[in-house]
């Protein structure tokens, strides 16, 4: 495998790692520092491709956050009761 395979490499590895919460953030640093265009030149990739590629990734990061923010919201918005409002349920159930 030559630099260009290399370089592909690192590029498809970053995409990955985008769905991973534990590399997300450095993937992201990958991709808006001068990394990416560095290892896009080696690859071959021309501007067009490139835009194509950071388009992705944005999309990708898009999404990711707002299923992030969806989930989060959802649990919040599930949340149990305080330990005395389900102790006072448990009460008024007996009683009833």
């Amino acid at each position: 495998m030559g630099i260009k395979g290399l370089a592909e490499g690192i590029i498809l590895q970053s995409i990955e790692d985008l769905w991973s919460e534990n590399h997300r953030g450095e993937s992201i640093a990958f991709f808006t520092g001068t990394e990416f265009s560095i290892c896009a030149g080696l690859a071959g990739m021309n501007l067009p491709d490139q835009l194509k590629v950071l388009n992705l990734v944005k999309s990708v990061v898009g999404n990711t956050m707002k299923s992030m923010v969806d989930r989060e919201s959802f649990s919040q918005r599930v949340k149990r009761p305080a330990k005395s409002a389900r102790k006072a349920c448990r009460v008024a159930q007996a009683v009833s």
